[in-house]
């Protein structure tokens, strides 16, 4: 066997060696990269939150209103007895003989060009006044149920 040279195989050691070193610090350039690609984030806990509201002191009444005249049917469809039609001497006599009658239920003059009219009751549904008619019609026999548009 026949001994090698080295000094003609040294330009070919020292490239080798030159492309492993190359790669090698090709592959940690990668690696180092790869691990700064993720950034560590820090948590943090969250203040509570609170929230202060000023309103005007007036909102509250008008709620207070409003729920009332809901309560009372003032928005709603309800049914109605009217007890009288016609000039406003009669329309007033009717309203106090109703509200001595009738207290529970309270009792108005509506006017309609060129009459009043006596209007009685708020009700929810049409059996409720019809039992309510019941009562009426012994003291006001003319007396009907209705139900008022809306203006």
């Amino acid at each position: 066997m026949r001994i090698l040279n080295t000094s003609n195989y040294t330009p070919l050691f020292s490239f080798f060696f030159l492309i492993i070193s190359t790669l090698s610090a090709q592959d940690d350039s990668d690696q180092t990269s790869n691990q700064n690609t993720f950034v560590q984030a820090n948590t943090y806990s969250q203040p509570e939150a609170s929230v202060t509201i000023n309103q005007d002191p007036k909102i509250k009444m008008l709620l207070d209103i409003k729920s009332k005249m809901e309560k009372d049917g003032e928005f709603s469809d309800r049914y109605k007895i009217q007890l009288y039609y016609g000039s406003l001497n009669k329309a007033n006599e009717i309203t106090r003989a109703s509200k001595e009658a009738f207290p529970d239920w309270d009792s108005s003059i509506q006017w309609e060009t060129p009459n009043y009219k006596v209007w009685m009751g708020n009700y929810r549904t049409r059996l409720e006044a019809d039992r309510a008619l019941k009562e009426v019609h012994a003291k006001f026999p003319n007396a009907f149920i209705f139900k008022p548009e809306k203006k």
